[in-house]
């Protein structure tokens, strides 16, 4: 998706993007990038005396000429955006990027999060935690969805009206890279499918297995498909749910526990049903309460009863959405770093915590509910 130059090896290209008429513009990333690089190596620096400002100056100079240069340096080509932008090498920006980690995450859990390879699969809830593990420092992806953007994903997923139609994967790779070009994306567009598994999750005589599986996926057959060959490759899951204005996450060790039953053992023994059987419309929603449980809010509850009905599909809210994503990519990290971090739900409650109205919601009867709904 993007072309990434070296300043020597590539000046003709390079050149050729920056001529007038070309329909590109130039960014150069380069200045700021410089002066921080240099304030990360000499901190003494940033003291904000005459004198540190004019050492500064100087280092900058030093390092702007010659071959030094063209080694940490390199173009990026956004054609999308028709813009070239000069930015550092991939390890210089990997220090700049990861700058202001540091301490909160030590040197050797942000190497082992830019080494980990992260699936996402789906790209709704999955989208907002890719955004998060990005953001935070991973850098290896496989991620697939199948899907398209249209106008009722705008009430949670960052987008644009520009974008509508857009495959959803192509949004999620551009926003991914504009971040860091440097980011290494295996990307399948048609979504997980079991033909496609081996591929997408790796393991023996193929590609490295992943280091941990985001689900995020609305077909249930595709959820217990992906979790018994995860369980079988001994690849941890993080799935997180949004309900209302909140959150939680389940996290599957199959890296640790290989014999943890699917979706914690919450709808029973999955292993056997068929993709028909879990995808039949009754026994569909049956399973996703027993999966979800009755501990969601009451519009969550009701929602339930009406997919299908008055819902084509589980409603979703940008707050409960963000806040799954923030959990989901917390929880992968935690797995990618090592911690020990158990099977279980792990649960924020927004509501609970900001407005502290569930009790009272939960004293309504049916009736009372709906007509503050609106329901007839």
């Amino acid at each position: 998706m993007i072309e990434i130059l070296h300043p020597a090896d590539d000046e003709r290209r390079i050149a050729e993007l920056c001529a007038p008429g070309s329909g590109y513009r130039l960014v150069d990333g380069w200045a700021s990038a410089a002066r921080e690089l240099a304030l990360i190596e000499r901190p003494e620096l940033a003291a904000g005396t005459p004198a540190a400002a004019a050492a500064l100056e100087d280092y900058l100079t030093s390092g702007r000429d010659g071959a030094a240069v063209d080694r940490i340096s390199r173009y990026i080509v956004y054609p999308w955006r028709r813009t070239i932008v000069e930015l550092p090498d991939r390890e210089q920006f990997w220090r700049l990027r990861t700058a202001r980690n540091r301490h909160l995450l030590t040197g050797d859990e942000q190497r082992a999060w830019s080494d980990a390879v992260v699936g996402v699969a789906g790209l709704s809830v999955g989208a907002s935690a890719l955004a998060v593990c990005a953001l935070s420092g991973a850098r290896r992806f496989r991620l697939a969805e199948h899907d398209t953007l249209g106008c009722t994903n705008l009430n949670r997923l960052q987008a644009s009206v520009c974008d509508l139609g857009e495959p959803k994967l192509t949004l999620a790779q551009r926003r991914t890279l504009e971040l860091d070009p440097y980011s290494e994306i295996t990307a399948f567009p048609q979504g997980y499918r079991p033909e496609n598994a081996s591929d997408y999750l790796g393991g023996p005589g193929g590609s490295a297995p992943l280091t941990v599986l985001i689900e995020e996926m609305d077909d249930l057959a595709l959820k217990v498909d992906i979790r018994k060959r995860a369980r079988a490759l001994g690849i941890p899951v993080v799935m997180a749910t949004d309900h209302g204005d909140s959150s939680f996450v389940d996290v599957e060790r199959y890296d640790l526990e290989p014999d943890y039953p699917l979706l914690h053992g919450r709808a029973g023994d999955l292993t056997d049903l068929t993709a028909t059987e879990l995808r039949d419309p009754a026994r569909r929603i049956e399973l996703a309460t027993a999966i979800v449980g009755s501990d969601v809010t009451p519009r969550t509850r009701y929602s339930l009863t009406e997919v299908g009905r008055s819902l084509p599909s589980w409603p979703q809210l940008a707050t409960a959405v963000t806040l799954a994503g923030a959990l989901a990519g917390l929880a992968a990290r935690l797995i990618a770093c090592g911690s020990s971090l158990s099977s279980g739900r792990y649960r924020v409650d927004l509501d609970t915590l900001l407005r502290g109205t569930r009790e009272r919601w939960n004293e309504l009867g049916e009736a009372e509910f709906r007509a503050m709904l609106g329901i007839p």
